[in-house]
């Protein structure tokens, strides 16, 4: 995306450009992480080690959580259709 603005190329709509950038599933950094590499971008800094440990913990207890209200609701429906 040249203006980084969510427009792509030519001003005409993301995704219609010729799916060699970060948007596009086959892209620079998809294909940096199928080969185990890490994406580096200039807007994407490295983290240090606690800060990625830190990061990594509150992503995995936003997901218990998220896990915890789907669970909720699923009973809620079980008990709604017996």
């Amino acid at each position: 995306m040249p203006g980084f603005n969510g427009t792509g190329p030519m001003g005409v709509g993301p995704m219609t450009g010729g799916g060699r950038g970060f948007c596009s599933p086959w892209g620079i950094g998809a294909v940096a992480r199928m080969h185990g590499l890490p994406r580096r971008t200039p807007y994407a800094p490295r983290m240090a080690r606690e800060q990625e440990m830190e990061f990594l913990k509150s992503e995995a207890q936003a997901m218990r959580d998220e896990l915890k209200e789907l669970e909720t609701r699923i009973g809620q429906l079980s008990k709604e259709k017996g």
